[in-house]
């Protein structure tokens, strides 16, 4: 065989032997899909978010650090609490400035018109911790720091299935208008506490349904709907006074309750507890106020206003352009043509899209 010819022959052979010992490397394994999620939050505006749903305070992503200097990385840890604060709305006076609301809608006759309704179960520092940390109560932690913001990734979001049935009932905001508050609640507070996302909500329900009264509502608030009762009354009402907070609009309508939990070793709410004073010294409990003399000697419990199809809770709102809430409207195609999703019940556009 020529020279050349054995060259040939041996770089083949070479070439051969290199495919054989080559392996293609394994197909890419197909994208999972995406989790079904709440309510995407760039449909609403932050602004909105915090003042319907928020607490206006400095946040585990901003004053929670074990270091000071550090990133996204680390920053927000889930930290340790000494208590939680469970939320609960007075829906009668919520709905009258939230008409929009599909929780608002009809009102009249369900379990939001005579009970309150959850809000939302929130990881409070006691008042040693919360000096140390220099804010009052931890947010976004594990990592989540990228929830606040208005283009939210998916991953934020708690999967619908992880909502207790019972909570249709107990918290509807969390499954109304696509799931919107559940997708508030769970990475801002749920996401600090330890717990999944399902024992998160259950955690919720479960505090609620341990309060005096029925299903969590006191008969000092129950027996006087429509009426008023005195603030001390309404406070002793359950069970300890120094144990609730109280939550007034300026002319004195109840607007939410909270109750103070201890922390159990599951870090789950345990027994009731003494509410830290940052807690009875904020707008939470705003029906007491600051001075010597309470803002609101007498609390007024609204009922819900009638349904007479012009806006939940009772009718249009008066004017427009609430944080959420844009121009008056006619028509959903008047909202969109200015960067709106549709046209709300209320007759303002709004960013709450119907689900």
């Amino acid at each position: 065989m020529r020279p050349m010819s054995r060259l040939v022959l041996w770089a083949c052979l070479l070439i051969a032997q290199g495919c054989r010992s080559h392996h293609e490397p394994p197909p890419s394994p197909p994208p999972t899909p995406p989790t079904a999620t709440a309510r995407p939050l760039h449909l609403a505006k932050p602004d909105a978010i915090e003042f319907e749903f928020g607490r206006p305070q400095a946040t585990a992503c901003n004053c929670f650090k074990a270091d000071a200097a550090a990133k996204e990385g680390g920053v927000c840890a889930t930290p340790r609490f000494g208590a939680y604060l469970l939320a609960m709305t007075w829906a009668p006076t919520f709905c009258r400035t939230h008409p929009d609301k599909e929780e608002c809608e009809h009102l009249e006759g369900t379990f939001g018109a005579t009970h309150l309704t959850l809000h939302g179960l929130w990881p409070q520092f006691n008042d040693a911790e919360a000096s140390e940390n220099k804010c009052t109560y931890p947010a976004y932690c594990g990592g989540l720091c990228e929830c606040q913001g208005s283009n939210a990734p998916s991953r934020c979001f708690p999967d619908p299935a992880t909502i207790p049935q019972a909570m249709g009932t107990y918290g509807p905001g969390f499954v109304t208008d696509n799931y919107f508050l559940a997708n508030h609640e769970w990475p801002k507070h749920g996401s600090c506490t330890g717990m999944d996302a399902r024992s998160y909500f259950q955690a919720t329900i479960d505090a609620m349904l341990s309060l005096p009264g029925d299903q969590g509502t006191p008969p000092a608030l129950g027996d006087n709907v429509g009426g008023s009762v005195a603030l001390e009354e309404l406070r002793a009402s359950f069970g300890q006074a120094d144990t609730v907070v109280l939550s007034c609009d300026p002319k004195c309508n109840l607007l939410e309750v909270g109750a103070c939990f201890a922390v159990d070793d599951q870090g789950h709410p345990g027994g009731r507890m003494v509410c830290p004073q940052n807690v009875t010294g904020s707008s939470s409990n705003n029906c007491v106020g600051n001075g010597s003399q309470p803002r609101c000697p007498t609390v007024n419990i609204q009922a819900a206003k009638p349904f007479d199809g012009g806006g939940g809770g009772g009718g249009p709102s008066a004017s427009c352009g609430q944080p959420g809430q844009g121009p008056a409207c006619t028509n959903d195609q008047l909202c969109q043509n200015q960067g709106w999703v549709r046209c709300a019940r209320s007759g303002c556009c709004t960013t709450v899209p119907k689900r």
